[in-house]
């Protein structure tokens, strides 16, 4: 993927946007331990990123605004970042794949890679953190299904219910995040074309 330097600063100004996100809201949002943090950031993030991929229409522009995003985000001051790192570049490279491989540019090729990259997060929290750093991937397991519980006011008991509404739950927030980020896309490119016509720029 060869980017030109007009490219290339809007993949860092967005992949700085999503860092900056991480950095200020997502460190409220801790302090505040709010449920499902890493679903809210991710719904936030992708739309910020799939923006850029309907600006800067190439295959990898995703991922590259999430690595620019992860590598922002190593620099929080305090707590682990390497974990959230991984979970935004894994929802960069989701999304991008989803993107890749689905052709055309379509409405519906966004919402379906914006909720492939927020759904990952009800992954990465028994993958990533109970397998990689070593949580266990069964106690991270009932971390997470404790917690949907809890939030869902569903009894622990019903595992597949907690787990089916927990997914669901992600899919849509993702899913919506990728339709709006297609609208605000198109809108973006519509007004650039605009004003390079009034400035008689080659579009």
């Amino acid at each position: 993927m060869r980017l030109s330097l007009k490219e290339l600063t809007i993949v860092a100004a967005l992949g700085a946007l999503w860092g900056s996100v991480e950095m200020t809201l997502g460190a409220f949002l801790h302090v505040l331990h709010v449920p499902f943090t890493g679903a809210v950031l991710g719904s936030i993030g992708i739309c910020i990123a799939l923006v850029g991929r309907v600006v800067v229409p190439r295959p990898g522009s995703t991922l590259s605004i999430a690595v620019v995003a992860a590598l922002l985000k190593a620099l929080s001051i305090g707590g682990v970042v390497l974990s959230p790192m991984i979970a935004i570049v894994m929802e960069g490279l989701l999304a991008d794949a989803v993107l890749s491989l689905g052709g055309r540019p379509r409405r519906t090729t966004f919402a379906l890679a914006g909720a492939a990259a927020v759904t990952w997060n009800t992954l990465h929290m028994v993958l990533i953190q109970g397998l990689v750093f070593g949580a266990g991937v069964i106690r991270m397991y009932m971390i997470m299904v404790q917690k949907a519980a809890a939030l869902l006011h569903i009894p622990t008991a019903s595992v597949v219910a907690v787990l089916i509404v927990l997914v669901a739950g992600h899919v849509v927030a993702g899913a919506l995040a990728g339709l709006v980020a297609w609208q605000a896309g198109r809108s973006v490119v519509a007004r650039r074309a605009l004003v390079e016509i009034d400035a008689g720029e080659p579009s």
